[in-house]
């Protein structure tokens, strides 16, 4: 697809965290944790190819690459929306589609560093396994995404400030469960409740395809964060568990504020502060940004960790109501 728009290329160095586990050696081989094998052996099973298993001949619509309706969209029905002409409204799917892609593909090499972490220090051989599974997974979503972004969307965008924030401290930290809490939880379970919204919205059948399959990897991952640190959450002390709340209050506020896309608006000669008040303030965005959050309010209630810290976070961004609500499927 060839590009209409361009922003600047990020000249930067690439982020450095670092990183201290120490590597663990079982001389135990006794594979007995039913729930984490039967992942593992689905992500055995369900493994595909991404230059073999998608159609990149495809070209996709240049006025809507990932062929979203346009309700989707943060600023769809303001005055400022309804001023734009077309070529303006194709400008703001181009930069939102791009802003969104690029954020999902800087999550997918987090989830690679974090997976790879786990491979190493889980004390579980099972869990361990189901780590390196994912190691494979997340190579080849960065593929997947990393062609989509540099081939067929018109604009890239570099890592949100929010993100990087979130992502680091996940990374970075010498608590395993943090990072397990941080990336399979909180980013997975957020990537994949936007993962099904496009699948569910999106007009091209590309994009469905790709998207599709790479929702089934993340679900296996949402899975291992959320029955392994069920039970991590069972044993530990009450001080512990408050480190882990504060950890989840933050990052889900973090991630709420994220979702927000204020990078996109300067770039299209748009008001940043105007657009950002509007994307704050309007329920049709509203209610997109709580569906995010569908799935990832009952998991922290299922985990132990729906504390009254977290519990106001939740309500602040009108999404307590889900934790009354089943995880759904």
């Amino acid at each position: 697809m060839q590009a209409t728009l361009e922003l600047p290329k990020n000249a930067t160095e690439p982020y450095k965290w670092g990183v201290e586990l120490d590597a663990f050696m079982s001389e135990s081989y006794d594979f007995g944790d039913d729930s984490l094998n039967a992942i593992y052996q689905k992500a055995k099973a369900n493994q595909w190819d991404v230059n073999v298993d998608l159609d990149w001949s495809r070209e996709l619509d240049s006025d809507n690459p990932l062929g979203m309706p346009d309700g989707t969209l943060l600023i769809y029905g303001t005055d400022v929306w309804n001023k734009l002409d077309a070529k303006g409204r194709a400008e703001v799917r181009h930069h939102s589609q791009g802003w969104t892609m690029s954020q999902v593909l800087h999550g997918e090499q987090a989830a690679l560093i974090c997976a790879s972490k786990l491979a190493v220090a889980e004390e579980s051989l099972s869990a361990r396994l189901c780590a390196a599974g994912q190691i494979m997974d997340e190579a080849r979503h960065i593929e997947a995404f990393g062609r989509l972004v540099n081939d067929k969307l018109p604009i890239s965008y570099p890592m949100s400030q929010s993100l990087k924030s979130l992502l680091g401290d996940t990374i970075s930290s010498k608590a395993l469960d943090i990072t397990n809490l941080g990336m399979q939880v909180l980013v997975e379970g957020i990537a994949l409740s936007l993962f099904q919204s496009i699948v569910a919205y999106s007009q091209d059948p590309f994009i469905r395809d790709m998207v599709t399959r790479i929702q089934r990897d993340e679900a296996r991952h949402f899975a291992i964060g959320r029955i392994t640190l069920c039970r991590v959450y069972q044993e530990m002390s009450a001080t512990e568990r408050k480190e882990r709340e504060e950890f989840v209050a933050e990052g889900a506020h973090t991630l709420h504020e994220h979702l927000c896309a204020d990078d996109i608006w300067e770039p299209m000669g748009l008001s940043k502060k105007e657009c950002a008040h509007l994307v704050r303030n309007s329920p049709v965005t509203s209610s997109m940004r709580r569906s995010i959050f569908r799935r990832l309010v009952p998991t922290i209630r299922e985990m132990g960790l729906l504390s009254p810290r977290v519990q106001k976070v939740f309500e602040q961004l009108q999404v307590m109501d889900y934790a009354a609500m089943p995880l759904p499927a």
